[in-house]
């Protein structure tokens, strides 16, 4: 693999007959300020500034053989009507993008092999490449490809801490799994307390998404018996506070981090 190029959906571009030549990539996206205009007053009244969606346009020299070929196999990885794109870039290894396919799929000229391709973020952040759930054998992988330690789960029967790294420049709001034995769980980021009033048995599974703001258990809404609060977990360290009555419970934080660039 060089360390100048592409992949999309873990797909290295060069395998089917394309190298990238150019990328736009802005260091952050545009902002949009949010702004009022009063009649007769001077000025504006500011509601402050967010971010907008991330434009990167991609410059591809097409050296297949057969042109057309290599073409429908781009174009049928650009569809709308298929799965999520992803772009890596060679030289911002460990980082993937979340891109949709936004513009046209345009040759540069007429009997030219260059393809523009433009590419938008609507989430304009890009992302780790795995995220923090424990990889064990057994789970499709191999030996070499991540069989690390993650201290991102902990067994617990007795109230206690775990602190939960966010390795990215961006807050993130985890998926909370939590299986086994508890009753009236609570989980505390030192601001805000998550509480499951509930009892739970060894064979029980839940899932506090604080993302989409849901909490299930064996896959069926439980977001009753919550108080309905979600934390997200800043960059550095947060050190969750564990508590309930029985505990028995096995408890991991599964998300990726995210990036400004």
């Amino acid at each position: 693999m060089t360390e100048w190029g592409i992949k999309i959906n873990e797909i290295d571009l060069e395998t089917i007959g394309f190298a990238l030549t150019e990328r736009s990539l802005p260091v952050l996206p545009e902002t949009e300020d949010n702004t009022v205009k009063l009649a007769g007053s001077d000025g504006v009244i500011d509601f402050g500034s967010t971010f907008g969606p991330r434009v990167i346009n991609v410059t591809l020299y097409c050296f297949a053989q057969d042109y057309h070929v290599a073409l429908a196999q781009l174009a049928a990885m650009m569809s709308v009507h298929g799965p999520q794109i992803y772009v890596e870039f060679h030289d911002l290894p460990a980082k993937r993008y979340p891109v949709v396919y936004s513009g046209t799929l345009s040759v540069q000229a007429t009997g030219s092999r260059t393809i523009n391709l433009p590419l938008k973020m609507n989430d304009p952040w890009p992302q780790s490449l795995r995220d923090t759930a424990v990889n064990e054998y057994g789970q499709g992988l191999s030996y070499g490809q991540g069989y690390v330690y993650s201290d991102y789960a902990q067994f617990f029967n007795a109230a206690g801490t775990i602190p939960v790294r966010n390795e990215g420049t961006l807050p993130q709001s985890p998926v909370i799994k939590v299986s086994g034995a508890f009753t009236n769980l609570t989980l505390s980021d030192g601001s805000q307390t998550i509480v499951i009033n509930a009892t739970s048995t060894a064979s029980d599974t839940w899932e506090i998404n604080c993302e989409k703001y849901t909490v299930k258990k064996n896959g069926v809404n439980a977001y009753g018996s919550s108080n309905g609060v979600f934390f997200a977990l800043n960059p550095g360290t947060t050190t969750i506070t564990v508590g309930g009555a029985g505990l028995a419970v096995s408890l991991a934080f599964v998300f990726r981090y995210k990036y400004l660039y």
